[in-house]
């Protein structure tokens, strides 16, 4: 793609304090029309510090902003949009219950002739925005029975309707599916053919390498650099990201044993997973990657009884087992680290110590006339778990749902060492947890591999399947594309890209 060389936008030299924190130190960025800049960093590196700044709900403590060439003072959310600028967040900004044509037109009705809203008026104006995204429903149609990927085009054509030049997207594939992924990037591929520009926010590695033309990485508060997709090498991308090599940020890894722990023979269900086959080794680390919708925690959710599958076979230390239920994985000493630990992995309203147990309750009865559950034995026995994982909180009473993300993710892993889990899979396991937390995590899942612990890694980050797995299973469409015995980054991202 030839691009424009003129500079649409261009941050020069911001610096942002916070209190006992310098959040951005003279960090440039310039966005230029026709292309997908994307812009990467780790959590807490600046870049939504930089972002709030552009959009005018932050004011930089030095540094400028030129639009076309010209300095602009952005004081509020409003002065970036009269300057064409739009930003769409993770949580997309829909009102349910109001028709799709006016969440288009949100806060800017037009009104007929009686000074009423006309409906009919903005489901006309929406056939007339310039170089609009078909949305391909009812524009009457309450916005709240969209897709996601509807509500995604019912987003960018709000701002294609403010005239917006530069489109900010904030992590946008975050609760895709693969199809809508797709069928996202071809509406971006769309808007560039415009000549809009995209800065294109996200963790996701191999996004950047699918979608975008320039590539700029924040570290730390400071900018490290900017350069050209093509020219980008993934593995020097995360060194740019990270600080550092790849390995040197992953704890040691001692090799597997030859024991088989886990055992799966074609195991589906639908079309979500298709004849799956793998064995897990005691002490094995293996990493599932794939792109979003590739199948892997449909995978990890039938291994554990959470789905019921169609076919195919699992052996646990060679023994063929029934899991048709989460209660049956627990019992075959089967545990899941479930990607939404909030919804899925914890009792919110419990205490630390209650939560740890949950999985464990055989063992804390009290046995007089009828069985009650002993307090003292479940202190006891959270107690070294509780040590163990160094959660922090303030004692074993807390309630679990005033922890940190990280500590709560720990929580869960305590409530399966209680429950002397064998085989343990993790989906996302640092995902929303600060870098401190992650590196916490990553010892903790290496220490259990050690100890003869098979572990099944699902990560969206290619970095925590990589450093972590010593073998990766590449999976596309509910198939296992690759079986790699030799695991480097380059390889697992060509492979997740077609290439």
């Amino acid at each position: 793609m030839t691009v424009n060389q003129e500079r649409i936008l261009e941050a020069r030299g911001i610096v942002k304090d916070f209190p006992g924190q310098r959040a951005l130190d003279h960090v440039d960025f310039d966005v230029q029309p026709g292309e997908v800049h994307a812009l990467v960093g780790e959590n807490g590196a600046g870049k939504s510090t930089l972002i709030r700044i552009i959009a005018g709900l932050y004011r930089a403590d030095e540094g400028e902003i030129f639009i076309d060439g010209r300095p602009q003072d952005i004081m509020s959310p409003r002065d970036s949009r009269d300057l064409g600028l739009a930003f769409i967040h993770q949580e997309l900004n829909i009102v349910p219950h109001l028709s799709v044509a006016e969440n288009i037109f949100l806060g800017r009705y037009p009104l007929n002739r009686f000074k009423f809203v006309s409906l009919a008026r903005m489901v006309e104006m929406v056939k007339e925005i310039p170089d609009g995204l078909s949305i391909g429903v009812d524009l009457r149609m309450p916005a709240g029975a969209l897709s996601v990927i509807q509500q995604w085009k019912t987003i960018i054509n709000r701002a294609l309707a403010l005239n917006s030049r530069i489109i900010f997207m904030d992590e946008p594939t975050s609760s895709l599916t693969h199809e809508e992924v797709n069928e996202l990037f071809r509406s971006i591929g769309h808007l560039k053919s415009t000549g809009k520009a995209i800065v294109y926010i996200s963790h996701r590695i191999e996004e950047v390498f699918r979608i975008a033309d320039r590539v700029t990485v924040i570290r730390d508060a400071r900018k490290v650099g900017t350069a050209d997709v093509k020219e980008m090498d993934p593995g020097r991308l995360y060194q740019m990201m990270l600080g550092r090599e790849l390995r040197d940020i992953f704890p040691q890894r001692d090799a597997p044993q030859e024991r088989v722990l886990l055992e799966v023979k074609n195991l589906s269900r639908r079309q979500l997973v298709r004849n799956v086959s793998f064995r897990l080794r005691a002490g094995e680390i293996l990493g599932l990657a794939g792109l979003v919708g590739a199948g892997r925690t449909e995978l990890a959710r039938l291994i554990f009884g959470a789905e019921r599958k169609d076919a195919g076979e699992v052996l646990i230390e060679g023994e063929p087992v029934d899991i048709e239920t989460t209660k049956d994985a627990i019992r075959r000493k089967v545990a899941l680290v479930p990607e939404e630990r909030r919804r899925d992995g914890l009792i919110l309203p419990m205490d630390v110590k209650q939560n740890i147990t949950l999985a464990s309750l055989k063992k804390l009865w009290r046995w007089a006339r009828i069985p009650v559950l002993s307090r003292t034995k479940e202190s006891l026995a959270s107690q070294p778990f509780y040590e163990a994982t160094a959660i922090k909180a303030s004692g074993l009473d807390q309630r679990v749902a005033f922890l940190s993300g990280g500590n709560q993710q720990k929580v869960i892993l305590a409530k399966w060492l209680c429950s002397e889990a064998k085989i343990l899979i993790f989906d996302e396991p640092t995902r929303g947890i600060d870098v401190g937390a992650k590196f916490a995590i990553y010892q903790l899942i290496t220490d259990l591999a050690r100890r003869g612990t098979g572990i099944i890694l699902i990560s969206s980050d290619l970095t925590e399947v990589v450093g972590l797995a010593h073998r990766v299973l590449v999976m596309e469409k509910g198939v296992v594309k690759k079986d790699l015995a030799e695991v480097d980054l380059k390889t697992v991202l060509e492979l997740l890209l077609g290439k």
